[in-house]
């Protein structure tokens, strides 16, 4: 099945425009950016004022919850003062729950949002075997739900998204097609299924998921599906309780950034647990490249057909790692099974060796003065680089560097240098006497002799070698450059049958093609059968925030295909900024945990304590037990089907009130608030995964 136009030509995914209001979703209208409201929808003043800020933020689609018919009814009140005071933005009505709701909600805003997992199903992780006339009758039932709300939005003219949570699949479905992103599709084509039969089809479609990965996968295979169907509607798209700051924007970014790279997603929303103003400069950040494309198609290139034929692809619609052969480093390895590694460049001038020491320590997690090993409360080192790549320009540079090794070996640091000495090959002997790796770059006219000089080197002296391919100008060229260098190397480490190799790709800063580059070299690699590791190198030279959502966009999309076993963020950051963002990379992926997990869900009206508090308060408590998921909800809505995914969950279960989870199980209920937080301490106690900060 295929679930993009073309995975190495950036090309949005063709689809029919739906009108919510005046606002074109889809066609040939710009990604759509949204948000929702997070006061009591029963507040029409507090209500008004947040649509207000988001609209005047740039928001162009807004939604507020409608928990019962009481809130729905009062969005014609709502509704009335903006249009009083001039305000004009689309309101979208989020429904769970109860269709009766939905039914009002549709007089008074332009789209209504349902759950197909909750609209008209209660999810009570019930086992049942349906045979197919029991699950046909199922689906009877769900039509005559759900029917007059589809007519009653064709007569209005009213656009609804119909928006699966991964957390909030109905017991049906969990029982016919599990837990999977299978499920999830189906789940929304039985409801899109009866808004064709009454001829209806102003929908746009979601496949939310607190875990990128499930994300990615369900919206790639609803895309695929509905392509196979003659389907062509809009999506909407984004990662559920993607949680708050640093964290929750790159988790957001993984998710989001990883599907617009494919051309999927026509509107999105960042859910973060912070005011909901804050969703917005992150959203626009995130799709305005993409915008840009549309307009300027000539600065991404095709790719001709031939070229990327016969290469061995990842399945998009599953994650596995890609399977490589193991490198060996000293200090640790890469590769077959081995966790990602987190290596990052050396800023400081070789010529200045106390500046070297002291970035050095800093990106050991070393304190300065004295030396020494910063340990969480597992006993666990902190995050830190576990390869330092240093450029080599000259003669002199090299001097510095013997120099610089053998001081990093008085002040007892240990971290191994990959030495990229492509300017200088001809010295590449002396070179691989003092480097722990070589990183060549091999020149377009490269001779086998030269490549020759270099795997003699690095055999002589039992190192590894990293061949950066040059792609600063094969996304015009059809990445000959890329296979011309692949075909060089594999010919001359051949020769003297010597394999300790990996391979990234050098490319200039901010690159648009980092995802298609590494694409092609895995498969153009795993198709020659050279399963050998792949460093993801991701060079920057913007502002942190910009750095931060494209690196969490383009290494996490390669991540979620199962392509990395190291990588490598360059950018003009401080060096504790870059080890964070690196590892909380690694973390939203799912590939390497490196401390506590936390899956919050956005404030709503429906939230029945201060989330951002409370998750702030949470946080501060047990943030140090490192590789323990912990989940904060507002409330049931997707709650309990979102705990599947965390250890421990914390949810609002009524106004002062909070429930906690073990996994998707309640185990203890109505606990008051002022009391819910020892609780869960103890909770986490009780099962062994505590320590002591």
């Amino acid at each position: 099945m295929q679930y993009c136009n073309d995975i190495f030509t950036y090309k949005r995914r063709k689809t029919r425009e739906v009108m919510v209001g005046d606002v074109g979703v889809g066609g040939s209208n710009p990604i759509r950016v949204q948000s929702m409201t997070i006061a009591d929808t029963m507040d029409t003043q507090a209500t008004v004022a947040e649509v207000i800020e988001l609209v005047e933020a740039g928001c162009e689609i807004v939604r507020i919850t409608a928990p019962s018919i009481h809130e729905a009814e009062n969005l014609g009140n709502i509704k009335a003062e903006l249009t009083r005071r001039g305000i004009n933005v689309p309101l979208v009505a989020d429904i769970h729950f109860t269709p009766n709701a939905a039914l009002s909600a549709a007089d008074h805003v332009e789209k209504v949002r349902i759950n197909p997992g909750n609209y008209a199903d209660r999810k009570r992780f019930e086992h049942k075997e349906y045979t197919d006339d029991e699950y046909g009758a199922e689906l009877q039932r769900i039509e005559k739900k759900f029917k007059p709300l589809v007519l009653k939005c064709k007569e209005l003219g009213r656009a609804m998204r119909i928006g699966t949570n991964h957390g909030s699949l109905s017991d049906r479905i969990m029982n016919r097609y599990g837990d999977t992103a299978e499920g999830m599709v189906e789940s929304a084509l039985e409801f899109v299924r009866i808004c064709q039969k009454y001829d209806y089809h102003e929908l746009i479609l979601s496949m939310k998921s607190s875990n990128p990965l499930v994300a990615i996968q369900a919206y790639r295979l609803l895309a695929a599906r509905m392509d196979e169907l003659g389907m062509d509607y809009p999506f909407h798209i984004g990662v559920t309780e993607a949680g708050d700051a640093e964290e929750g924007r790159i988790k957001s970014a993984v998710g989001i950034g990883g599907l617009l790279e494919d051309g999927i997603g026509d509107t999105i929303r960042v859910s973060l647990t912070e005011d909901a103003v804050a969703e917005i400069p992150v959203a626009f950040s995130l799709v305005e490249k993409y915008n840009r494309l549309e307009k300027e198609p000539t600065s991404f290139p095709s790719v001709a057909r031939e070229v990327v034929s016969g290469l061995k692809l990842p399945n998009p619609f599953e994650h596995s790692r890609r399977q490589t052969l193991t490198l060996n480093q000293v200090y640790h390895k890469l590769g077959h099974g081995e966790l990602p590694r987190v290596e990052l460049s050396l800023t400081a001038s070789l010529a200045d060796s106390q500046a070297v020491l002291a970035q050095l320590s800093e990106m050991l997690g070393l304190a300065a003065t004295p030396l020494k090993i910063l340990s969480n409360a597992n006993g666990r080192q902190e995050n830190k680089c576990e390869t330092v790549h240093v450029t080599l320009d000259s003669a002199a540079d090299l001097t510095n560097f013997r120099e610089i090794r053998r001081a990093v070996h008085r002040n007892g640091l240990f971290v191994p240098f990959a030495v990229d000495c492509s300017a200088i090959l001809a010295r590449v002997f002396d070179i691989a006497e003092a480097a722990d790796r070589l990183v060549v770059t091999p020149p377009r006219d490269c001779t086998s002799e030269l490549l020759s000089d270099v795997v003699r080197a690095a055999r002589f002296f039992g190192r590894p070698i990293e061949w950066a391919a040059d792609a600063a100008t094969d996304a015009s060229s059809g990445f000959v450059g890329i296979a011309e260098s692949l075909q060089c190397i594999l010919s001359a480490c051949e020769k003297a049958d010597y394999w300790n190799i990996l391979f990234s790709v050098k490319g200039t800063a901010d690159r648009f093609t980092v995802v298609r580059d590494y694409r092609y070299l895995a498969g153009k690699l795993d198709a020659l059968g050279a399963n050998f590791p792949i460093v993801i190198r991701y060079k920057s030279t913007s502002a942190f925030e910009t750095c931060l959502l494209e690196a969490a966009s383009q290494i996490g999309s390669l991540l979620c295909d199962g392509i990395g076993d190291a990588i490598h963020v360059d950018a003009e950051l401080p060096v504790a900024r870059l080890l964070q963002l690196s590892y909380d990379i690694l973390q939203a992926t799912r590939v390497r945990i490196s401390k506590t997990d936390y899956i919050s869900c956005p404030s709503c009206g429906r939230t029945l304590f201060n989330l951002q508090t409370t998750t702030e308060r949470i946080k501060s408590k047990t943030s140090h037990l490192k590789g323990v998921k912990i989940a904060i909800m507002g409330c049931i809505v997707n709650g309990p089907g979102e705990m599947a995914d965390a250890d421990f969950g914390y949810v609002g279960a009524g106004p002062g009130k909070v429930n906690l989870f073990v996994g998707k199980e309640c185990v203890e209920r109505n606990i008051p608030e002022g009391e819910a937080d020892a609780r869960l301490i103890e909770l986490i106690q009780s099962h062994g995964v505590w320590v002591e900060p």
